[in-house]
């Protein structure tokens, strides 16, 4: 009997901006709300728990803005139990950006992003590259 087998890639679509700040979660939901000119609202945690791993909670925040179809979401990198991207452990927070986005928007972004006095560095960070990058999927 032949065996099919299925190859299965999830389409990570989305910009993704590793965030390095000391301040809590609401205080830079705060600074991005304000340079950035949107709305993010906190959500439920992310719950996230490997095989026999402890159960691990990041902290959230989304925007939704229909009228340009674009989605972003402020994640925590850093929980009690480990790391949501152990491999960067240098970031304390990822912003993801779902939608289109021009060179341009990238960098102004980018830019915007660095101007926050909590940040204290904000880098693209490619999915692709990173080991753990299914984590990011939630």
């Amino acid at each position: 009997m032949n065996k099919l087998v299925l190859d299965f890639e999830y389409d990570f679509d989305f910009t993704l901006f590793g965030i390095s700040s000391h301040v809590a979660n609401y205080r830079l939901a705060w600074g991005v709300n304000k340079f950035l000119d949107i709305d993010l609202e906190r959500m439920d945690d992310v719950d996230l728990s490997f095989g026999k791993e402890k159960k691990r909670n990041f902290s959230f925040h989304r925007f939704d803005d229909e009228e340009s179809y674009t989605t972003i979401h402020l994640v925590s990198n850093r929980s009690s139990n480990g790391y949501l991207i152990p491999e960067l452990k240098q970031m304390d927070y990822f912003l993801q950006y779902w939608g289109p986005m021009s060179a341009e928007e990238l960098v102004a972004m980018n830019d915007n992003i660095r101007k926050i006095s909590s940040v204290l560095t904000a880098v693209q960070v490619d999915p692709m590259d990173l080991k753990s990058r299914n984590n990011l999927l939630f």
